[in-house]
């Protein structure tokens, strides 16, 4: 092979690199010449060495370099990116040539320039230099060009356009008009723990990040982009969107012709005509094939008439506010979704991987089920999962409402996307991806940020039927005040503000929904609460809590109350089933001490057998102890009767073989439960009524002490749905309120279904909402959004209708023009979507006041 080297700017570095040129040429035509063989010269075959700036190695070959993604392209990476030096390589199958470049210039006699050659030819490798791998996206795209980086251990085809501190712009050619990759991009993104901002450009290739660098580093960050990538796969280029550009153009040039230079007009018209084809497009859609009259009727009409009148400004002004009305629509829609989904929290996407009692950092996507992790303290875990070792304070405020920290241990629960405040645990992995709670939560609200209101649709069903009434009146004022009044009616769109404004309500609300603690999973629930007239309570778990409080201890054999309740409490100690729970809380608040067992056998749907400081205990139903040869006295039968008739239950103590007493269970009402029954009546709520599979005494008691309307007690599971249907067939819009466990049937029935399992059912749950704090009143906060969300459409319906009005008095008895209906009707649309805004003006405010909270 021949080796022609051209000529360096500077000749004397050129000179003094000889050397390692020579091997670098060497090395790139393969390194392969048989000892003593000379080949004959061949252009083909000829490779160029140039130093084209003071970083860089630049190699030129017409042979070597066809295909950037072809074998002799991929060998040329691998073993340039062998040099702990070079930082970045390209090859461009258009210009047949390959760059090196180093990290810091070349001095004189630079040894890395040998050492580029020794890893070009394959002979050595530095010892330093980490194992690297072409990236999976290599042969994604049909560019010509193919550049690598070097990000720490990785190698990406995204380059760094520019880097500060927090701050970082990257390029990939793959992404060059390409939409579906961007959005690809911000999803991952939207919930990932450490991104505080970013923004995705088709039109240039390049993302901008800005990011917190002590929680994620620059090269996950690349590693987040490759995972987009490759996951979306090949996507095909995106139509250039050009409205904007176009109707701001079509401004400024009708703005020339029309003051400056006259002789313009014509070229005017036509790229005021070329904007406006859309509009013409859905007029013709609209009336040939659906066979109807639409608002785009109205619109190509107006266009029409400007047209024709020489209103060529007036009618880019048009296209131009109704441009900018979709961009800010579309943002103002885009921004509500990324703050929707961010209430509850962000997600680490990189996690400590516990493997053999060593910690090594992994991506998220890479974890299964079974995987243990290691999470510390200020880190947020990144999976649902369970404590096998270690004990934390965990925050679960965004998932589940709760104010104050929990503390789990090992068997206990954790959540993704909850945090570490104090503490180090090892977790196994129970759900991952997109198994996971948060993961399941942000799908849920993406679907629900999709919900078309019903006010947005008889908006534009309003509007659609206002065009022939419309039609006339602009017939009228063109019979009576001439072409430029009657265009002005015609433009007097009453559907488009609405369209723009119910949406933007919509999200908002949902927004402000969860932070208030509510995931609404159905818009259309938080349409119907406000018209709900009938509320039905599920008693169990919902008026009351899940877990039962120990009422009356009473004592047989001689044994005092607190030996009883200590002796009960040591038994179920190392259970956490709520009957346990009620009786250890119960040994707590009398400030008993509760001895250890010494070994304890567990009978299930029975009783426990413990031994207790040489004693002999049993605790569990007097089925248990006529079982276990306990004899019970004749006044216990009575005490049981008298217990079920209230719906409360007694669990038996024994003692050595003998009765010692008995603990009454009862369920434990909420204390908010009347606050709640004293809200809904206030905000409107006409009947309130109790359902329950419980005896009808406890049942009606219940009903009586919180002010309820009507109940339903001895209820099974299966025909709750039967009552919600008769409260329906009396002509109330119902709303039942369960715990979602035995209530799918009702729920689904109901025209408004909430639950109040939380977060760690949510996957399950088949209520439209979910009240994820263990808090009934969550529901008047959520029947207050309801209420607003109403009257900021009716709102948003004024300031539609009102300037509009205005404007069609005008063109009658004003002498209204084109332009004037076109400033009266944006601005109305404008006032709408700013008011469509309000809801997420308190959520903001709401979540920072939470922030201010936890950082006291």
């Amino acid at each position: 092979m021949t080796l022609n080297t051209s000529s360096s700017p500077r000749s004397d570095r050129s000179a003094a690199r000889q050397s390692g040129r020579t091997a670098a040429s060497h090395a790139a035509s393969g390194g392969q010449r048989s000892r003593g063989a000379r080949r004959p010269r061949s252009k083909a075959s000829e490779l160029h060495v140039t130093f084209p700036s003071d970083d860089t190695v630049q190699f030129a070959s017409d042979s070597l370099f066809v295909s950037p993604r072809g074998p002799l392209a991929r060998t040329f990476f691998e073993r340039a990116f062998r040099s702990s030096g070079v930082v970045e390589v390209a090859v461009d199958g258009a210009k047949r040539v390959a760059q090196v470049k180093f990290g810091a210039p070349l001095s004189r006699d630079d040894s890395r320039i040998a050492e580029l050659g020794k890893a070009l030819s394959g002979r050595t490798s530095p010892p330093q230099a980490p194992e690297l791998k072409l990236p999976e996206d290599f042969d994604l795209g049909t560019s010509r060009e193919v550049r690598l980086r070097r990000h720490g251990e990785r190698l990406s085809t995204w380059t760094v356009r520019s880097a500060i501190p927090g701050r970082i712009r990257l390029y990939n050619p793959a992404i060059l008009r390409r939409r579906e990759l961007c959005q690809a991009i911000e999803r991952e993104f939207m919930n990932t723990l450490g991104v505080d901002r970013y923004a995705t450009n088709e039109l240039t290739g390049t993302v901008l990040v800005h990011h917190d660098p002590k929680v994620i580093r620059a090269d996950q960050i690349v590693e987040l982009l490759d995972y987009a990538v490759v996951s979306t796969g090949d996507v095909p280029l995106s139509p250039v969107d050009l409205d904007l550009p176009i109707a701001t153009a079509s401004v400024a040039l009708a703005t020339v012709s029309r003051f400056f230079v006259p002789g313009l007009t014509p070229l005017s018209a036509a790229l005021f005509l070329f904007s406006v084809i859309p509009s013409f497009k859905s007029a013709y859609e609209v009336l040939f094939k659906e066979k109807r009259l639409g608002v785009d009727v109205l619109d190509a009409i107006v266009v029409a008439a400007c047209l024709a009148t020489n209103q060529v400004l007036a009618g880019t002004v048009l296209g131009f506010t109704l441009s900018v009305s979709r961009k800010l629509v579309e943002k103002t829609e885009d921004d509500s979704k990324k703050m929707l989904l961010n209430v509850f929290g962000k997600q680490a996407r990189f996690v400590w991987l516990d493997v053999d009692g060593t910690e090594v950092e992994t991506p998220l996507e890479r974890l299964k089920v079974g995987d243990v992790i290691v999470v510390h303290t200020g880190e947020a875990v990144p999976v649902d999962g369970e404590v096998v070792d270690g004990m934390a304070m965990i925050d679960q405020h965004t998932l589940t409402g709760e104010a104050a920290p929990v503390e789990k241990l090992k068997g206990d629960k954790v959540l993704a996307s909850t945090t570490v405040i104090g503490g180090k645990v090892r977790v196994a992995v129970t759900s991952a991806g997109d198994q996971t709670t948060s993961a399941k939560l942000a799908q849920i609200l993406n679907d629900t940020a999709g919900y078309k209101l019903k006010s947005q649709s008889r908006g534009e069903e309003l509007a659609d039927k206002a065009v022939a009434p419309t039609l006339a009146l602009g017939a009228l004022g063109l019979a009576t005040t001439g072409v430029a009044s009657a265009t002005a009616v015609v433009n007097c769109d009453l559907g488009t503000g609405i369209r723009m404004a119910a949406p933007i309500a919509m999200l908002s609300s949902l927004t402000l929904s969860a932070e208030h603690g509510v995931l609404v999973k159905d818009g259309r629930a938080l349409e119907t609460l406000r018209k709900v007239d009938t509320f039905l309570f599920d008693k169990t778990g919902t008026l009351t809590r899940e877990q039962p409080e120990v009422g009356r201890i009473l004592t047989y054999n001689g044994d005092s109350e607190d030996q009883i309740i200590a002796w009960a409490a040591s038994a179920e100690n190392r259970f956490s089933h709520p009957i346990a729970k009620a009786i250890i809380a119960k040994a707590r608040a009398l400030g008993v001490s509760v001895p250890s067992t010494d070994d304890s056998k567990y009978d299930v749907g029975y009783g426990i057998r413990v031994e207790v400081e040489g004693h002999v205990v049993r605790v569990g139903s007097a089925r248990y102890m006529t079982h276990e040869g306990v004899k019970l006295p004749s006044s216990v039968e009575r005490e049981l009767e008298a217990a079920h008739a209230e719906g409360h239950s007694l669990v038996m103590v024994s003692v050595d073989g003998k009765l010692g007493g008995a603990l009454e269970l009862r369920a434990s009402e909420r204390p908010e439960a009347a606050e709640i029954i004293r809200g809904l009546r206030a905000r409107g709520a006409k009947h309130l009524a109790i359902i329950s599979g419980d005896h009808e005494q406890p049942t009606r008691r219940l009903a009586e002490r919180l002010g309820m309307d009507r109940h339903f007690a001895e209820v099974l599971p299966q025909d709750k749905a039967r009552y919600v249907e008769l409260l329906q067939k009396e002509g109330r819009t119902v709303c039942f309120i369960g715990d979602g466990v035995n209530d799918s049937i009702a729920l689904k029935k109901a025209n408004v279904s909430i639950s109040l399992r939380g977060a760690s059912s949510i996957a399950t749950d088949t209520a439209q909402v979910v009240l994820m704090e263990d808090s009934l009143l969550k529901l008047l906060q959520l029947h207050d959004v309801s209420t607003n969300l109403h009257r900021n459409i009716n709102r948003s319906w004024g300031l539609v209708i009102v300037p509009n009005v205005i404007c069609i008095a005008g063109a009658f008895f004003g002498g209204f023009g084109v332009m004037h209906s076109m400033i009266f009707n944006q601005i109305g649309g404008l006032l709408a979507v700013g008011n469509g805004l309000l809801p997420l003006r308190k959520a903001t405010a709401l979540r920072a006041e939470k922030e201010r909270l936890l950082l006291r």
